[in-house]
C-alpha cells in the first residue's frame, strides 16, 4: 500500500456511525474502493443514509452470527482486499455473564472470523494489512485503575488474537501485516458522547499510521498517533 489509487480496497465493519463511518469517509476521500459493513438489524436505521452518501459499497455482517460473515465474504467475491479494519463494540456497564459473552463474541471472536473468511481476499493483495481496532483498556500491563472488566477482557483477547494471527501467518509465509490499534477516546454513541480526544484529529492519525505501515510493524499495538502501547 505504497500509493493511493482507485485500485486500493478496504473493508470496515460497523461503518454506519462513529469511528467506522469516519474511517469510510477518510478513505473514500482518498479514492479508495471502500466496503463498509452494517448489522442486518440496522438496515432501516437513519444512519445508513450517512454511509450511503459516501459512495462506499455496503455488506451486512452480524458479528454474533458467523454465517453472515461467510455470506459477506462470498458477496465480496474474489477481489483483492488491501486493508481489513475490524471495528466493533458494545456498550453497557453491568458486569454479567451474558455481557462478558456478548462483548467477547463481538470484539474478539468477530475479528477472528472476519480474518478467517476474508483471508483469501487479503492474499490477493500485494501488501495486505489487517487493523484490529482494540483499546488501551486491553493492555494488561497498563491497567492501573481497573473498571470496565468485561470490555477490558474482550479487548485483551482481541490483542492476543492480533498477535497470534501475525505470528502464525508470518510462520506460514503469508505477507500480511496485522496490528492492534487504539483509536482514541472519541465521542460516539458507545461512549455516551463523552470524549477526551478529537474525532477528526484521531481519524487523520489512524489513516496516516495505516498508510505508513510496514511489515516490520507486524504484531505491534499502536495508538492513533503512531506511538506504541504495551500489551
Amino acid at each position: 500500500m505504497n500509493e493511493l489509487s482507485h485500485d486500493k480496497a478496504s473493508a470496515t465493519p460497523s461503518a454506519n456511525r462513529g469511528i467506522g463511518l469516519n474511517l469510510v469517509k477518510a478513505f473514500t476521500a482518498k479514492s479508495w474502493n471502500v466496503t463498509g459493513s452494517i448489522r442486518p438489524q440496522s438496515r432501516d436505521d437513519v444512519s445508513i443514509g450517512d454511509l450511503q452518501v459516501t459512495g462506499a459499497s455496503i455488506i451486512e455482517i452480524d458479528l454474533l452470527d458467523e454465517s453472515t460473515i461467510e455470506k459477506a465474504a462470498k458477496e465480496y467475491g474474489d477481489r483483492p482486499l488491501d486493508l481489513l479494519i475490524n471495528l466493533g463494540g458494545t456498550h453497557g456497564k453491568n458486569q454479567t455473564g451474558e455481557m462478558f459473552t456478548e462483548k467477547f463474541q463481538t470484539m474478539a471472536v468477530g475479528p477472528f472470523l472476519t480474518c478467517k473468511h476474508f483471508l483469501p481476499n487479503l492474499e490477493k493483495s500485494a501488501e495486505p494489512k489487517v487493523v484490529n481496532i482494540t483499546s488501551a483498556f486491553g493492555s494488561v500491563s497498563d491497567n492501573s485503575f481497573g473498571t470496565c472488566m468485561a470490555y477490558r477482557a474482550a479487548k485483551a483477547a482481541a490483542n492476543q488474537i492480533t498477535v497470534t494471527f501475525a505470528r502464525e501467518w508470518e510462520k506460514e509465509g503469508r505477507n500480511i501485516t496485522v496490528i492492534a490499534m487504539e483509536p482514541g477516546f472519541v465521542a460516539t454513541r458507545l461512549t455516551g458522547w463523552d470524549y477526551v480526544d478529537d474525532m477528526d484529529t484521531c481519524i487523520k492519525g489512524i489513516v496516516k499510521v495505516i498508510i505508513g505501515l510496514k511489515h516490520e510493524d507486524n504484531a505491534r499495538f499502536l495508538r492513533w498517533d503512531g506511538t506504541s502501547i504495551p500489551y
